[in-house]
């Protein structure tokens, strides 16, 4: 029993669903919604219209009986009207004689006879000369010419062309689609490669062998160490401005004593970075100047020693150009500063390093 009503609620939750789902379908794809949408466009594109023109009539409208009846095409008109008195405050004049409507009209004479099919066009516009006498009449000083095409995903396109009664000057023109597809632009979002060159310094604080028991680590001990490094990163920004990055990072360390080969060896580093922005945005680069950085990574051996280093690097990148910038940084060691070697003995670095990087990006 509980099953049948669980799947009767299921089943009426599904049509009231189903039925917002298509009532608001239908909502937006009526023609009050679309000219609603028009309407709203040209209360922004009125604002041009020559200021000579006070009085307008439309005379024509051009339209596919296929794709609309002629009750729509007259409330497609009269909103059209409605928002010309409205908005631009002119004076919409209806003479009959420039009614535009959907008859035929017979015209002939002893040796002729012409049937015109005058759909959507006003009798007068059949007679340049009774268009002129009709104008004059009434005082009109443009015609409006409507076209209306009903397309998708467009909705109604609305083309309005406002002419001279008298020269057949269009002295306005605008068009409106009811659907406006907005084309995004395509944004520049800075995913950038980053291969950096450094060259650091390290220090060997202790060396000591479990087997023989002996332990170096007194004040005249300490090994200086060159850090010879390449790293590359990817970094993917966190806004549009480009002004904060988050990325990985992977790269090769090579340790070289000094003093003694002994303690030479090298390093693999994998982690991830974040840049942010410091000051304002360089036009001439269109990148900022400076930035921080902050990379976070565990670097192993590569070889026969064993041992694992997790270390943070912040840094400042100074971008010097689009392609090449320049960058200081300090290694701080969080974990794991001992390696130990093939032959036992352990290794212990000095927990804080520094360095340079000379940076490419592309």
């Amino acid at each position: 029993m509980k099953k049948l009503i669980f799947s009767i609620l299921c089943v009426l939750f599904t049509i009231i669903l189903n039925s917002k789902i298509s009532n608001a379908q239908s909502h937006e794809s009526g023609d009050p919604y679309m000219m609603g949408q028009i309407m709203k466009q040209m209360d922004t594109e009125l604002n041009d219209v020559p200021f000579n023109i006070r009085r307008v009539s439309v005379y024509k409208i051009n339209y596919s009986s296929f794709r609309f009846t002629s009750e729509e095409i007259e409330y497609i008109r009269a909103e059209v009207e409605s928002v010309f008195r409205e908005y631009a405050g002119l004076t919409v004049l209806s003479p009959p004689e420039l009614e535009p409507n959907d008859k035929m009209k017979i015209i002939g004479s002893d040796s002729t006879l012409q049937i015109l099919n005058v759909r959507g066009r006003s009798l007068a516009d059949i007679s340049p000369e009774f268009l002129n006498e009709i104008t004059a009449k009434y005082g009109i000083h443009a015609l409006i010419e409507l076209s209306v095409q009903r397309r998708n995903p467009e909705g109604i396109v609305l083309a309005i062309r406002m002419m001279n009664p008298n020269s057949r000057e269009v002295v306005w023109t605008k068009s409106f689609v009811s659907n406006r597809i907005v084309i995004e632009e395509e944004v520049d979002r800075g995913r950038t490669s980053v291969i950096a060159f450094g060259v650091g310094n390290r220090t060997i604080d202790k060396v000591f062998n479990p087997d023989t028991t002996v332990v170096l680590n007194d004040s005249t001990f300490k090994k200086n160490v060159t850090d010879l490094h390449a790293t590359f990163s990817f970094r993917q920004p966190l806004n549009l401005e480009n002004s904060a990055f988050i990325g990985f990072t992977a790269g090769f360390h090579f340790l070289n004593s000094r003093e003694s080969d002994d303690y030479n060896m090298n390093l693999v580093e994998l982690g991830v970075t974040y840049y942010q922005a410091v000051g304002s945005l360089n036009n001439d680069l269109n990148l900022y100047r400076v930035m921080f950085y902050l990379n976070g990574n565990i670097q192993f051996p590569f070889g026969t020693q064993k041992g694992e280093m997790f270390t943070a690097t912040p840094g400042l990148m100074l971008n010097l150009s689009d392609n090449i910038g320049l960058s200081f940084y300090s290694s701080i060691i969080l974990s794991g500063e001992t390696i130990k070697r093939s032959n036992n003995e352990e290794i212990t670095f000095n927990k804080v390093g520094y360095g340079v990087h000379g940076v490419i990006r592309f």
